[in-house]
Parts: structure tokens; C-alpha cells; sequence
């Protein structure tokens, strides 16, 4: 049997959040149960879902969303992003991807984006390149 939560998770898939702060993934809508012991208790006992807080992304915040969780895994390919999202990778995120490629992290080749090893020993500090001003320094509960 092979485990796909994560493959599944980082492509978009939906994901049912259960227990305190967990955050889950359903039909494009990210949401957050109650970060706090009691409140989450005390909406499961009334039968109510314990949803602390809901987004739902944009487009490009999908497409950001999902091009980072991928890089997680250690590569992406830039066809598939290109068929699902309309736009290719490379173009989209030239940037952030020149960035990492002259810090020695990222390489292209061909259809593949690819992070090495000692890239992938600190993705979440590197995938920061890649979030909307926005979102950058946001931290969440």
C-alpha cells in the first residue's frame, strides 16, 4: 500500500482537519479548527464543526500555494503546472527561482525544477521567496 496523504496534500487534494489548531483542505476553502482546548471541545460535543477560521485563496494563491508545497517534495514539473494552472513556472516566478538557483539550491533541467539536498534541510526559510508581500513574516496560531 502506499501512503499518499502528503503527495495528495501539497497536489491540491482535500483534507479533513480533526483535533485542536489542525488545519485542513476542503473544496478550495483552507480552514483552521479552534486553536484552544475548550472552545474546540465544546462546539465537536454541540455537533457543531470546530472551524476557528476559513480563507478561501484566489487563483494565484493557489497556484503559489501549490508550486511551494511541491517544491517541498523536492521537485516540480513545469508542464504540469502549465496545463493546470495556464502559466509556466518559469516565467511566473523568475525571480524567486534566479535567487535560489545562484544561492546554489535550485537547479532546471528541462521540464524539472529541482531542489537539493541542502536546500530541502531548510525549504521552509527558502519557499518565503516565493509568498506574496503579503504573506511574508505572517506567522499563525
Amino acid at each position: 500500500m502506499k501512503f499518499t496523504y502528503r503527495e495528495g496534500l501539497f497536489s491540491n487534494a482535500d483534507i479533513l482537519s480533526i483535533g485542536v489548531a489542525s488545519f485542513g483542505h476542503l473544496h478550495g476553502v483552507h480552514y483552521q479548527n479552534h486553536h484552544e482546548f475548550d472552545p474546540y471541545v465544546e462546539r465537536v460535543t454541540r455537533g457543531e464543526f470546530p472551524t476557528f477560521r476559513a480563507y478561501t485563496p484566489s487563483h494565484e494563491e493557489r497556484y503559489i500555494r501549490e508550486f511551494i508545497l511541491q517544491l517541498k517534495l523536492g521537485q516540480v514539473s513545469r508542464a504540469k503546472f502549465e496545463q493546470k494552472f495556464g502559466a509556466d513556472p518559469l516565467k511566473q516566478f523568475a525571480a524567486p527561482i534566479q535567487r535560489l538557483a545562484d544561492w546554489g539550491f535550485l537547479a532546471v533541467n528541462g521540464d524539472a525544477i529541482t531542489i537539493n539536498r541542502e536546500g530541502l534541510l531548510q525549504i521552509d526559510k527558502l519557499l518565503q521567496e516565493f509568498f506574496l508581500p503579503e504573506h511574508r513574516g505572517t506567522r499563525y496560531a
